[in-house]
């Protein structure tokens, strides 16, 4: 559904009923017809589609849709998007009755459409609406008494497609008295379409809403090329059809000029009141995506163009399923099928009409299916049944199944008739690794592909031809052998590991040794390619280089297999698999931490991607979840079920609530008895509801270098329908639009999230437009709680500020509400290591010295703990996270613990496990590189500021040999000794110094590699 969303401080917003894109299948392309045997002939020819079937019940549908006074309802029933109304949406009936009128027969339903159009014109010009505009309109359930909205979603495109209707209609039937009849009125209608025209040749939306869209300005132009025809061919004023070309010419000038990036090879699908311009990210469906097509069915552009293949293509690729429905968004998108009809795709709209046809019109037409849907389903039927199928034909020459290759490259050729392009797909069937050759038919249809660099085995060749808008029009298989001489041939290669046990984080280097046929001949692989494989990839990652990494843990995944390919001139050859086995021992203190922290949160997280927010599970706080969510990005196993919650988020999210925000997320609460979650209609603070998720999709791009929401969203979000409604003139933000208090965590958890979406903004959209303009308002947001909130005097910042401007200071007594105190360092607007936040630190600490040592753990301490840590002080932070380990591993985690501590938590430790450490490791001897001769090993040296060291010693490539933890003495020195070492034995010793918790302090470590000396005698 096309719609736009307007907020007050001039932002663009696109409303879309659902906003995460998806792909049925890559490559963009749809099987055509049968398939043709190598070596033969096959003509295509497309399944004939229901065509008149799918034109003559959409025609009776949206003719009984009419009410006594002419007007068409967006849909047939009253429904609870309208508030169990009817609602008129003109713009939706224009593009309907475009599609009816394939159906002359029903032109009176068109003509006292355009009765009541005509008789609901705006004939008074006001400041927002301009003489010639239409409003929508309400309808009761009686489908009589009408009321104005008095508004509309636009008026340059209500306008445009109502002249649009009105040619259409005066052009299949000949009835051009009706339109001299309303000649003033189209004149009028035509002034309304251009009273927003601007210098640069494009239309705003509105008056009240100065975003100049590119889906509304092709539409304008089309108005206009329409205006024209009827100014000339009907009213016979050549003057005025002079004049309608003209400013069809000044907007398509301002489309080309303003909009078209060649950079890109894409159009701006807004252009800003300032001026930005907001480019498309082709994987955000609507409105960057489907805003590309709109120049193609509006004539703007012809379809048989570079540009119009060009978008067309593109469009495909990235939501290749839209035939079937399968694109993220609840509409059917019928003007996508329209378009592809223009383009001459047949496939597409033959697989989109059968689709619609299933799930809508044989279904008596079931929402979201909508007049518009039905009236544009009608113009693509139209228009490929009109259209005269292409001649299509394939032939293979020269590969057939069973074939032997005994050389390369080898040209695989054949005839096509109809065809684009010719792929060759070889998939090798012991490495499953797959080559894809392709090419071009020549002017007389024969294509060539030679097949070159192929390693020998047997391939499974899936041969493909393609139309032009890469569409499968032909395809074959064949098994096919190669067998190209030559070479050393390997016969057993083995990867080793240099160390046989990791943790999370660590890392060791594979190598790969290969023998002859004999199993004993050493072969030289320097000259070769090795392909390594993992069976846990989800949990670690292996380089060209072979450094294997374990990153993440998982549930009975005690030991990492690793093989490898390896290709040596024209073989291949797999070798044995090596074993590492997977220690669940944490590395340090802190990750014990994120460890258990991360276990607690996704324990808490339900089947459909939600967070509930406390141990029990009975309640669904979205700005807490928010908080849990960002702990998850900290541990590589629990990053995909961040990325659930942000899915479950964004597909529930409130794109309109009580308060005309976008982008919230009411509360909910679990009911026992009904064993079901219940939305509460409420939430604490609206900006901070908002500027939580915000901060979460920020950490979530850096993690996973993914953003799937469209920058309209995040337009909203930040926007005046979004934080910005509730910001005073102050800068501060209001708990809520209707409650008028203005917080201290609040507004500077709202400050965090406005500076990450001008992060966003900058750096995933790369739109500097949107940035600055909401820059200014986070810095009036910053100054507002400097100026307001802050007492310079008295060193901390009031609690809250009143609508009558009376504050409430802290209670630096009551532990949460000095916490508070803390949440302009944690949420990052202050300088953690500047004087406002020392102050506020050691006011916190004063009042509570205690809170890092205590007896039990407090909820609300989470957050105090990350504030310490983001100041420097890890060793209270360490000390509260030692306080929390113990309670999670007895059990004794406070019941009002919620994912918002842990989250907290997890943020605290990670800053802790980054911390450089005051303790410095060396080892004296063995020195590095150093060649000893004995098995036995005396090894020492110094840990400065440091209790114990763990000393691990083990042979490279080879069985750990053992570990020591040891005393350091009151010099800050150590030693052991090492025994069972080999001769002629590489080996690497590391030394790691040991905190007060017995847990390893990784930054605080030392390695160095010797080896033992073979002196050729016996052992000793």
């Amino acid at each position: 559904m096309k719609s736009k969303a307007k907020w007050k401080k001039g932002l663009i917003g696109v409303a879309a009923a659902a906003l995460l894109g998806t792909s049925l299948a890559g490559g963009g392309g749809y099987a055509y017809g049968e398939t043709a045997g190598v070596g033969s002939t096959s003509a295509v020819a497309a399944e004939s589609a229901p065509y008149d079937e799918i034109l003559q019940k959409e025609a009776q549908w949206i003719a009984g849709l009419a009410f006594e006074s002419g007007a068409i309802p967006t849909y047939g029933a009253p429904i609870s998007n309208y508030g169990g109304k009817y609602r008129v949406v003109p713009y939706f009936t224009n593009m309907a009755l475009l599609g009816l009128l394939e159906r002359p027969e029903h032109a009176q339903t068109v003509r006292r459409y355009a009765d009541w159009y005509f008789s609901r014109l705006n004939r008074t010009a006001s400041a927002d609406v301009p003489a010639g505009s239409v409003f929508d309109y309400i309808v009761e359930t009686d489908r009589t008494t009408e009321t104005a909205t008095g508004d509309f979603d636009s008026t340059d495109s209500y306008a445009s497609t109502f002249l649009n209707v009105l040619r259409k209609y005066a052009a299949v039937t000949g009835d051009t008295a009706y339109l001299r009849a309303h000649e003033a009125d189209i004149r009028l209608i035509a002034q309304a379409m251009l009273s927003t025209q601007q210098a640069d040749g494009l239309t705003w939306a509105k008056p009240a809403y100065r975003v100049k869209y590119l889906m509304d300005n092709t539409e304008v132009y089309k108005g206009l090329v329409d205006a024209e025809w009827i100014a000339s061919s009907v009213f016979g004023d050549a003057t005025a059809a002079a004049e309608y070309r003209r400013k069809a010419e000044e907007v398509k000038a301002g489309i080309e000029n303003g909009l078209w990036s060649a950079d890109r090879q894409a159009y701006a699908y807004a252009k800003m009141e300032d001026g930005s311009l907001l480019y498309p990210d082709w994987n955000s469906f609507y409105a960057d995506a489907t805003a590309q097509l709109f120049p193609i069915w509006t004539g703007l552009i012809a379809p048989d163009s570079e540009r119009a293949m060009q978008l067309y293509r593109t469009f495909n690729e990235h939501h290749p399923g839209w035939p079937l429905l399968d694109k993220g968004d609840a509409f059917p998108w019928a003007l996508l099928a329209y378009t592809a009809a223009i383009m001459g795709d047949r496939t597409r709209v033959d697989a989109f009409l059968q689709s619609v046809k299933a799930t809508y019109v044989d279904r008596d037409h079931p929402w979201p299916w909508y007049v518009m849907e039905s009236g544009v389903t009608m113009l693509a039927a139209a228009k490929m049944k009109s259209a005269s199928p292409e001649p299509r034909s394939w032939t293979v020459a020269n590969l057939k199944d069973g074939d032997s290759l005994g050389a390369m490259p080898y040209t695989v050729e054949g005839t096509s008739q109809g065809v684009d392009r010719v792929e060759l797909k070889w998939t090798n069937g012991q490495t499953g690794q797959s080559r894809t050759f392709a090419g071009q038919p020549d002017g007389g249809g024969v294509w060539r592909i030679a097949v070159e660099g192929l390693t020998n085995g047997r391939y499974a060749v899936q041969m493909t031809a393609k139309d032009r808008f890469a569409n499968v029009v032909a395809s074959a298989s064949a098994a096919v052998d190669v067998r190209v001489g030559g070479g050393p041939v390997i016969g057993k290669a083995v990867v080793a590991s240099d160390r046989d046990v990791l943790r999370r984080g660590e890392s060791t280097t594979l190598r790969v040794t290969a023998y002859g046929t004999d199993g004993r001949t050493p072969i030289d692989l320097s000259g070769a390619d090795i392909a390594y494989r993992i069976d846990r990839p989800d949990l670690a990652t292996v380089d060209a280089d072979g450094k294997l990494t374990l990153l993440g843990l998982a549930e009975g995944a005690d030991r990492l297999s690793v093989d490898a390919f390896v290709t040596l001139g024209h073989d291949v050859t797999m070798a044995e698999p090596a074993v590492v086995n997977v220690s669940r021992e944490p590395v340090s203190m802190a990750d014990d931490v994120l460890d258990r922290m991360s276990a607690w949160i996704s324990a808490r997280q339900l089947d459909d991607g939600a967070i509930a927010t406390d141990a029990g599970g009975t309640a669904i706080v979205p700005s807490v979840s928010n908080v849990g969510a960002r702990g998850l990005l900290l541990r590589h196993e629990t990053v995909p079920n961040a990325v659930r919650y942000i899915d479950w988020y964004t597909s529930r999210w409130n794109w309109g609530d009580r308060y005309g925000l976008y982008g919230t997320m009411y509360e909910s609460r679990f009911d026992p008895a009904s064993g079901r979650w219940t939305s509460t209609g409420g939430y604490d603070s609206a900006s901070v509801n908002l500027a939580s998720f915000i901060t979460l999709l920020r950490a979530s791009f850096e993690k996973t270098g993914q953003f799937k929401l469209p920058q309209s969203n995040l337009d909203l979000m930040t926007g005046g329908v979004g934080m910005m409604r509730s910001q005073d003139a102050d800068g501060l933000m209001w708990k809520l639009p209707d409650e008028k208090t203005k917080r201290l965590r609040d507004n500077a958890l709202a400050l965090r999230g406005m500076t990450d979406s001008v992060w966003l903004f900058r750096n995933r959209f790369q739109a500097e437009g949107p940035a600055g303009y909401f820059d200014s308002f986070r810095e009036s947001l910053r100054a507002g709680m400097q100026s307001k909130l802050w007492n310079e005097g008295a060193g901390w910042y009031y609690a809250a500020i009143n609508d009558r401007e009376e504050k409430s200071a802290p209670d630096w007594t009551d532990k949460r509400s000095a916490a508070e105190q803390l949440a302009p360092i944690y949420a990052g607007i202050v300088p953690a290591t500047g004087d406002i936040a020392a102050r506020l630190y050691a006011a916190f600490n004063r009042s509570f010295p205690d809170w890092a040592s205590g007896s039990a753990v407090e909820p609300g301490d989470a957050a105090v703990a990350y504030a310490a840590a983001l100041t420097g002080d890890t060793a209270r932070a360490s000390s509260w996270l030692a306080l929390l380990l113990d309670a999670a591993k007895g059990g004794a985690l406070p019941m009002s613990w919620t994912v918002e501590d842990a989250g907290y938590a997890m943020l605290a430790a990670e800053l802790v496990r980054q911390a450089p450490s005051a303790v410095t490791v060396a080892v004296d001897s063995p020195g590095d590189g150093a060649e000893p001769a004995g098995r036995s090993l005396a090894a020492k040296g110094t840990a400065a500021g440091a209790e114990r060291v763990r000393v691990e010693w083990r042979e490279r490539f080879g069985r750990t040999m053992g570990a020591e933890t040891v005393n350091v003495g009151p010099n800050g020195k150590w030693h052991v000794q090492l025994h069972g070492l080999n001769r002629g034995s590489a080996y690497e010793l590391t030394v790691t110094a040991v905190d007060r918790w017995g847990y390893d302090m990784p930054y605080a470590r030392k390695s160095v590699s010797f080896s033992v000396r073979d002196t050729g005698g016996k052992p000793k």
